[in-house]
């Protein structure tokens, strides 16, 4: 809380803001050099929490400095240094099923500036991708013995914080609170944190991209409740308040390319369920999130009709439900379907070999945002929401078979270990994560390769080291 407090006084002070920055900066280069843990646990809790990294930033003739690419720089240099004086070479060796994703990622880096695209195009396409770069401190770190542990605290607490902020941000675009949203508005588009978007009358979209961490979360969480005997009732109780939070921020995120991950994770799991357990266990179990649903739509409606201050209502639940499955005029949604045959046509010249980081499409939308700069809607980006289709045009078909490989591999070897509760459901995050993906880029985001490092180097954890960590 005092990290976001922070953060806000620095929008509205962007001198206090260049000082947070290197306050920041400092603590963690000297904690980081101290013992390095320190530097890999703030970075993972920033990950889980900073959705583009900007919560702080440095902004200085011409120059841009998130505190995510700060955090990453301090990581990696302290990591190599150590390396280096070590002089161990072994540690230095990358996981094989890694390296062809990586060669593909030095081609797309090659092939951006063979194809003559823009400079500093390429520079901020690739910079994502460098994220990879932390399979090795990491791998490091998890070596110790109570890594992991610190880690899903970390993880436990993040989500926490993002329920918590969600919920309270619903709560206040919902009700009368004069100018304060405004402001609140402008911290959270310009931090970088997520979107906030009137959908009808007093219901405001919250959300985050770091919302992510959420859905991925939830399914984690079911895999623990299934393994839970029912006879704990405090217990059964404490699962089915998460549940609740966790669901109300997948409802309030109103993402839809999160509720078709969910919709493929649902089925996997229960998949898991009919294997394993016999139907008295299940329906124990779907009683629960029956019961979780209920109050989860309990919960949202109690904040949006909160007596104070004045709650702002004018709007129909149903049809803002029905409407958002349904609809295809809304500007995020018609501008994603401008650009799939545009992105098509550029994967098609060079299927094969790809185009390079960099790569830019020029499609029509109706984003406000670019309405600002072109009325006739004409927007040209090197970023694209069908993540799959910006990794082929980046990086050819073999770069994309290789990504698959890779997700399969990581997939195949956390199937082999599902008696883990933790290897299960970080598995079918892996596989939620890449349906998301086909609307969404994270697989080519620090968000998502973040969670692809974790779940690969905890899957490939001896499941002895792991057995004592539950929710």
């Amino acid at each position: 809380m005092f990290t976001e407090l922070v953060s806000f006084l620095g929008y509205l002070w962007p001198d206090f803001r260049q000082i947070a920055f290197f306050v920041v900066v400092g603590l963690v280069l000297i904690l980081s050099l101290i013992d390095l843990k320190f530097g890999i646990l703030i970075l993972l809790a920033e990950l889980f929490i900073g959705s583009k990294g900007y919560l702080f930033y440095f902004a200085g003739k011409g120059i841009i400095i998130s505190i995510r690419i700060a955090l990453w720089l301090i990581v990696m240099a302290i990591w190599a240094a150590k390396k280096l004086i070590k002089k161990n070479k072994k540690e230095l060796k990358p996981y094989a099923y890694f390296i062809p994703l990586f060669l593909f990622i030095v081609w797309g880096l090659v092939n951006g500036y063979l194809n003559n695209n823009n400079f500093n195009n390429i520079f901020f396409d690739f910079n994502g991708w460098l994220y990879f770069a932390l399979l090795f401190p990491l791998a490091n770190f998890m070596r110790r013995p109570n890594s992991i542990y610190e880690i899903t605290q970390i993880f436990i607490a993040c989500l926490i914080w993002l329920s918590f902020k969600t919920l309270i941000l619903f709560f206040i675009f919902s009700h009368n609170f004069n100018t304060l949203t405004y402001e609140i508005y402008r911290w959270v588009r310009e931090s970088g944190v997520g979107e906030i978007t009137k959908v009808q009358g007093g219901f405001y979209r919250i959300f985050f991209q770091s919302h992510i961490y959420i859905l991925l979360g939830f399914f984690i969480l079911l895999i623990f409740l299934a393994n839970q005997t029912f006879k704990n009732k405090k217990n059964i109780i404490v699962y089915g308040l998460w549940l609740t939070v966790l669901g109300s921020i997948i409802i309030i995120s109103f993402s839809r390319s999160f509720w078709v991950g969910g919709i493929i994770g649902f089925l996997i799991y229960f998949g898991f369920l009919i294997k394993k357990y016999n139907w008295e266990k299940i329906f124990k179990i779907l009683g629960l999130l029956f019961l979780s649903a209920f109050a989860t739509i309990l919960l949202i409606t109690t904040i949006l009709y909160f007596p104070y201050p004045e709650p702002l209502g004018g709007f129909n639940t149903k049809k803002i439900l029905s409407d958002r499955i349904t609809e295809t005029d809304e500007a995020a949604i018609s501008s994603r379907w401008q650009l799939l045959p545009k992105l098509w046509e550029e994967i098609r010249q060079a299927p094969i070999l790809g185009k390079g980081f960099g790569t830019t499409v020029t499609y029509l939308t109706k984003d406000p945002r670019a309405l600002e700069n072109n009325l006739n809607g004409e927007y040209t980006t090197y970023a694209f929401e069908w993540g799959w289709l910006d990794i082929w045009l980046k990086l050819g078909i073999f770069g994309l078979l290789a990504y698959l490989t890779l997700l399969g591999k990581i997939i195949h070897d956390g199937f082999k270990k599902r008696a883990n509760n933790l290897i299960l459901g970080l598995t079918i995050g892996v596989i939620v994560i890449s349906v998301v993906s086909f609307f969404t880029p994270y697989l080519n985001h620090p968000l998502g390769i973040g969670y692809l490092i974790l779940a690969s180097l905890i899957i490939s954890t001896p499941t002895k080291k792991i057995s004592d960590i539950s929710y």
